[in-house]
């Protein structure tokens, strides 16, 4: 299995902002909403679709295990459309226990990118994230990311709590076995 050196940042917020950030003029309609219990294809495809290049690998498991993480009873998924299409998603993972609310996956497709939206749908994931009163939002990103992933995070009010370098697993090493189970 080849593996990937890439130096992770976690941050946090202890406050919600003042206000959401508009939709930018011209972008369309844009939807942010939540996906109460979406099917293990369409969230395979839009983790696939948005990490693939990044090489996420966290969610690339059986039906049973995704089914269990995704359709728990702490975590919410949203997703972003425009003008009715898919745009992006996000994930919270709501740890009552630690009063703490995780954005586990953060994502803008591709062809979406470079429009404000991520900004967008950043502003709608915190403002989610803090409808359930946590001491803290946390967020966490790797040098493997976008490249604009911690300067936007940060530009929304995250600040940098703990860094930390790990080995990851490059996404083929994952697919292969998976694509030999299909």
């Amino acid at each position: 299995m080849r593996l990937i050196r890439t130096r992770v940042t976690s941050l946090e917020m202890k406050s919600r902002p003042d206000a959401v950030v508009p939709v930018p003029p011209g972008a369309g309609t844009v939807a942010v909403f939540e996906a109460k219990t979406m099917a293990l294809a369409e969230y395979r495809a839009l983790y696939r679709r948005v990490g693939e290049a990044h090489h996420w690998t966290s969610r690339l498991m059986s039906d049973e295990r995704l089914r269990r993480e995704i359709h728990d009873r702490d975590t919410r998924i949203f997703v972003m459309s425009v003008e009715g299409r898919r745009a992006g998603w996000f994930e919270l993972d709501i740890r009552r226990q630690v009063d703490e609310v995780r954005i586990v996956h953060f994502g803008i497709l591709p062809e979406f990118r470079g429009l404000g939206l991520a900004h967008v749908m950043l502003s709608r994931a915190i403002f989610a994230a803090f409808s359930t009163r946590p001491k803290r939002v946390t967020i966490e990103t790797n040098t493997l990311d976008h490249p604009a992933a911690l300067a936007l995070y940060q530009k929304h009010g995250f600040r940098p709590y703990a860094v930390r370098d790990v080995e990851t697993p490059a996404i083929e090493t994952v697919l292969e076995p998976l694509r030999a189970l299909s």
